[in-house]
């Protein structure tokens, strides 16, 4: 399907999405994405290692309208509780949230376990439960 005929879909068929690491590079720039065709969107971040500055970029670059479809939530995919949160009502899941610092893996490779699989896995078992 053409990228052009997917953004009309989701304009005419508006859904909820959560985006986890919503305040990194690539998830700020799904929500952007995703509020300029008219979605809902749930944005997940501890700001770890995304930026609060990303998201006020995106704020800047849409519309009231489309801002306040937008609703964050500050926690860790580490807490099952916060992943579950995260996950009610919502139609699809991005999950960007991720420990990417090669260094900061080697340093501390439990956290990036912690982070990069046990969060992983939480996030699955949250949206399973939401179904």
């Amino acid at each position: 399907m053409r990228y052009e005929v997917v953004q009309q879909t989701l304009k005419l068929e508006p859904r909820t999405w959560l985006i986890t690491g919503v305040a990194g590079f690539i998830g700020s720039n799904l929500l952007e994405t995703l509020l300029r065709l008219e979605q809902k969107v749930v944005g997940l971040d501890n700001f770890l290692s995304g930026k609060e500055w990303n998201l006020a970029a995106v704020q800047r670059q849409v519309t009231p309208a489309q801002w306040e479809r937008f609703r964050f939530v500050k926690g860790d995919i580490r807490e099952l509780p916060v992943c579950h949160e995260a996950c009610r009502n919502v139609d699809f899941v991005l999950h960007e949230a991720a420990m990417c610092s090669v260094p900061g893996s080697i340093d501390d490779p439990l956290g990036a376990h912690a982070i990069n699989t046990t969060g992983t896995v939480h996030l699955l078992a949250a949206a399973r439960d939401a179904r």
